[in-house]
């Protein structure tokens, strides 16, 4: 289960990895798809690669749940960051065409809009992504098996015992008591 979930967030990972690059690498100014080098190079190798990183040494599914959030919150923060360099080189591209004063103030405030969006988005999911970080860890601690002590066998009975105990709860045995010898 635990490589399922990793599987899962791994490919929402790869497709942010994929959009940052896109709009890193893309050019504003000539409406170009991307290549689908990029894609299988950015979208594929950040799935495998965030699935990997994810159920790697991984004690739980909470454990995979907890890397993939915060993961997640990073890569939304670092998406911030890229809308904000997309939407100013978007809007250096549209000034350095020899445009009106209304187009170039048109492109400065489409481009304003844009970083505004993609960075309040961005944020949110970051919040969104830290909170399920909360949960999975409130939830990894509560479902953790407390009641693992380490326990010793009464050699009468057979019974398991705290380690420490001086006398068997069960057959009332006596541990550690030397036998006297005349």
């Amino acid at each position: 289960m635990k490589i399922v979930v990793a599987i899962l967030m791994g490919l929402f990972s790869g497709f942010l990895i994929y959009m940052m690059s896109a709009l890193l690498i893309a050019d504003p100014a000539q409406n170009a798809a991307p290549s689908s080098a990029l894609v299988v190079v950015t979208f594929f190798g950040g799935w495998i690669l965030s699935a990997w990183l994810l159920a790697r040494h991984a004690a739980s599914i909470s454990a995979v749940f907890r890397r993939g959030f915060l993961v997640g919150a990073a890569e939304w923060l670092a998406m911030a960051a890229v809308g904000l360099v997309f939407s100013g080189r978007a809007v250096s591209a549209a000034s350095h065409a020899g445009a009106s004063d209304a187009t170039n103030a048109g492109a400065a405030l489409g481009g304003g809009i844009v970083a505004m969006l993609t960075g309040g988005v961005s944020v949110f999911m970051a919040v969104v992504c830290l909170i399920g970080f909360a949960i999975a860890y409130f939830t990894g601690r509560e479902l953790a098996d407390r009641t693992a002590t380490p326990t010793k066998k009464c050699p009468e009975c057979a019974e398991m015992v705290q380690p420490d105990a001086k006398k068997c709860r069960f057959c009332g045995a006596v541990f550690g008591q030397v036998p006297f010898v005349s």
